[in-house]
């Protein structure tokens, strides 16, 4: 009879969870980075409106918060590799829900502020402008953990649409 082993690293990866830390009986685990906005396409996909402000909510999950030291979060555009709109959070910053072994924040983006790629383009002078995507920008997440170490979660492909009704 074979028995199977699997390394307790793979087994976490496998999972969706990534460990901070090289004792996996004492690392801290995120996993289930999702995000949400105050604008919807007819879809129901959120995304990032460039010429109002926006709430962009992100949440992640964790497993033992006393572990966790403080989190940043970030835009970057996905073509142009531009990061901006840095949010660093801590357990004591307040600003976010801890609910669940879940951590929630709400983020106001203000108006131009998403990173992305725009190629040069001429002035086209139209009556009533129409909402468009004008790029994509990822969310990155990297929580850093009370023992030094640190470990990064990404959501790709967030849409940056233009002339939101």
């Amino acid at each position: 009879m074979k028995r199977w082993f699997i390394n307790p690293l793979l087994a976490l990866a496998l999972a969706g969870c990534i460990p901070i830390g090289t004792n996996p009986s004492d690392a801290l685990l995120i996993s289930d980075l999702r995000y949400e906005s105050n604008f919807r396409d007819a879809s129901g996909r959120s995304y990032i409106c460039d010429n109002k402000l926006t709430t962009l909510t992100y949440s992640f999950r964790y497993n033992d918060f006393a572990r966790m030291a403080r989190w940043d979060s970030r835009l970057v555009g996905e073509t142009t590799g531009q990061a901006t709109h840095t949010l660093s959070m801590s357990k004591d910053s307040g600003g976010y829900t801890n609910q669940n072994n879940r951590i929630t924040v709400n983020w106001l983006l203000s108006q131009g502020t998403a990173p992305l790629s725009v190629s040069p383009q001429g002035i086209v002078i139209t009556p009533v402008p129409q909402p468009r995507q004008i790029g994509a920008t990822r969310l990155e997440l990297t929580v850093f953990a009370t023992n030094g170490s640190l470990a990064r979660l990404v959501f790709p492909g967030i849409p940056v649409i233009d002339n939101c009704p």
